[in-house]
């Protein structure tokens, strides 16, 4: 047993919840650098020692305020140390954590209504922190939402002034199987669910992703995704405080964002897609601007072929430069993509820059990690194994257990065609949801977590993702959208819309997006003097454009087509209703697509009504 294995064996022997994490790692590394918040150019510096001191005095000053174990406690505010106070406070007093979206409080206040309510949360805590995007006015935003959902208000930064508190005596006694927190899932109606999720299903991913991907603690993994989401909540605010590493905080969102990175030298990056691609993106547009664009092309093609031809990979040695101006140096050991599906060219990208990037799947459901490529030095630098297994997620995660199930609904059947809907067993798998019993037993039984991803396995126990048995479409940054909640109402409203349905659909670069198929209303179209193929896309763009205007900007990015036209008549939709599971039989035609047809001066010739 390697010293990494001893200190893990050691910790399971002393953690048994998430509330003793801190206990142990500040008794045993008090001086160790726990947190890093960018603070005018430059890293400030948290201990583990005085972590576990904030968080003490604010989980006293919760219960000050009433609080006690199983209580709801919702977070509602930007990234930062604050946010990590709130928390880790929260699970120290052995209450129940409800991560709650910022951008929610500025945009859809009733999303917060709903969580809080739904939540019975007794507390809400804001800050008003000057750095960031917190400010003085968030708890005046939030006062009357909490009123009506009868939920206090606390600021986080205000409860700390003054005399330190009395600290509770010892710690509270939560059992494993108590509840650690309640995430609201994707959605923009009071149809989302809450995620109940315990101690032992998030422990248990925790040390399942420790083993997965090698982590120590010396490592240092940013915390950069929102932080109320479920992968980066157990990726980067969990795990790495429970193996003992470093954790710089910032928000991929903002300009320094960049310099957060070189500055803090990671070793672990763990994002999603949108945020790989606008990387490899900068990386190229920063080449433009230098003048060097052909110079960065030529390297990739000699790192290309050379992977080709001897599967060596010299992209680390060639692009040294590039490492160090993105991450501080070549300390960076691979990357880790989850949330949503990762192009293909996109990790063949990174591989010749001398970057793995793994890909990851999982779900709020399972805490939320299922299943992750396993990354290897010798395959990295010595083979084409992950040139070759772009697009896999890999084999499932230690103890976790996939199963491949028929599709009656699609006519898939697993014997005949190797693949199926996976079925997740697995300490992780959620508890239940909160407060719907029914949706539970409709997802979860004795047989296991139907995921509603389907999935082929190849001989490697490796699993990729070719489809979906349930509607609902992924959209880069990890954002789910499902069409009958957030967006039938608002198209059944179109009046040049006659019939609609929505599917997930790719472009050229293989990102997925919003596609909706439209039969255009003939009738709405001659009354209003369309008469070319343009016009037409331009009257059904701005109509939609118009409808969800009140909708989050990630359910604005969509694509739409029009229906065969023949002898005048638009045909019909074979399936115009988008409550039943994945239609197949509509295939999105680029095309008739609006990215096609908008600049278009054919006439339509549509027939006379």
């Amino acid at each position: 047993m390697d010293l990494g294995e001893a200190s893990q064996a050691a910790r399971q022997d002393e953690i048994w919840t998430l509330s003793d994490i801190l206990g142990v790692q500040s008794r045993q590394h008090p001086d160790r650098v726990a947190l890093q918040e960018w603070d005018g150019g430059r890293l400030r510096d948290t201990t583990y020692g005085e972590f576990k001191a904030l968080v003490d005095a604010f989980s006293a000053r919760l219960r000050e305020q009433g609080v006690r174990a199983h209580d709801r406690v919702a977070i509602l505010m930007p990234n930062g140390r604050p946010w990590f106070v709130a928390y880790w406070s929260i699970i120290g007093l052995g209450a129940v954590a409800v991560p709650m979206e910022y951008e929610y409080l500025h945009s859809q206040g009733a999303n917060v209504a709903f969580a809080l309510g739904h939540s019975e949360a007794r507390v809400v805590v804001v800050t008003c922190a000057e750095r960031g995007r917190g400010g003085p006015d968030d708890a005046e935003r939030v006062k009357p939402i909490a009123a009506f959902a009868h939920a206090e208000v606390m600021v986080l930064e205000d409860a700390m002034k003054g005399a330190p508190p009395v600290a509770a005596e010892g710690r509270p006694d939560i059992a494993p199987s108590a509840v650690a927190q309640i995430l609201y899932t994707s959605g923009t109606t009071g149809r989302k669910k809450g995620v109940v999720l315990t101690h032992a299903n998030i422990l248990f991913d925790v040390r399942a992703c420790c083993e997965r991907f090698g982590i120590r603690d010396g490592d240092c993994v940013p915390a950069l995704l929102p932080l109320h989401h479920a992968y980066p909540l157990t990726t980067t605010v969990v795990l790495p405080l429970y193996a003992g590493a470093r954790v710089p905080i910032g928000d991929i969102r903002s300009r320094e964002a960049a310099d957060l990175l070189r500055e803090a030298r990671p070793t672990l990056l763990i994002g999603v897609p949108r945020v790989f691609e606008s990387l490899l993106s900068g990386v190229e547009s920063a080449a433009r601007r230098q003048g060097a664009l052909e110079r960065l092309e030529r390297a990739r093609r000699l790192c290309g072929a050379l992977k080709h031809w001897s599967g060596l990979n010299a992209g680390r040695f060639l692009f040294r430069g590039l490492h160090k101006r993105l991450f501080g140096g070549t300390q960076l050991r691979f990357c880790v993509s989850g949330g949503a599906r990762l192009a293909p060219g996109v990790v063949a990208e990174y591989l010749k820059l001398g970057m793995p990037i793994l890909q990851g799947w999982g779900m709020t459901e399972t805490s939320p990690v299922g299943a992750v490529q396993p990354y290897s030095a010798r395959r990295f630098y010595f083979t084409r194994y992950y040139e070759k297994q772009a697009g896999s997620i890999g084999p499932p995660l230690r103890g976790t257990q996939i199963d491949l199930i028929d599709v009656p609904e699609q006519n898939i059947r697993v014997d005949r065609d190797g693949q199926g809907e996976m079925v997740v067993r697995g300490p992780h798998v959620m508890a239940e949801y909160y407060k719907d019993p029914e949706a539970t037993a409709r997802v979860k039984s004795d047989a296991g977590l139907r995921t509603g991803d389907i999935a082929r396995r190849d001989a490697g126990g490796n699993y990729f993702i070719v489809g979906r048995a349930k509607h609902v479409v992924v959209l880069p940054g990890g954002k789910k959208v499902f069409p009958e909640e957030d967006l039938n109402e608002e198209l059944e409203g179109c009046e040049s819309i006659e019939e609609f349905t929505v599917r997930a659909i790719r472009d050229a670069g293989g990102v997925e997006k919003i596609g909706i198929i439209i039969k255009p209303n003939v009738e709405t179209l001659q009354r209003r003097g369309v008469a070319t193929f343009g016009e037409l896309c331009r009257v059904v763009k701005d109509e939609i454009t118009a409808a969800l205007r009140d909708k989050p900007d990630y359910m604005k990015q969509f694509d739409f087509c029009l229906t065969e036209l023949r002898d005048g008549e638009f045909c019909d939709l074979v399936k115009s209703s988008m409550k039943e599971p994945a239609p197949l039989k509509n295939e999105f035609r680029f095309d008739t697509a609006y990215s096609t047809l908008r600049d278009s001066s054919e006439p339509l010739r549509l027939r006379t009504q």
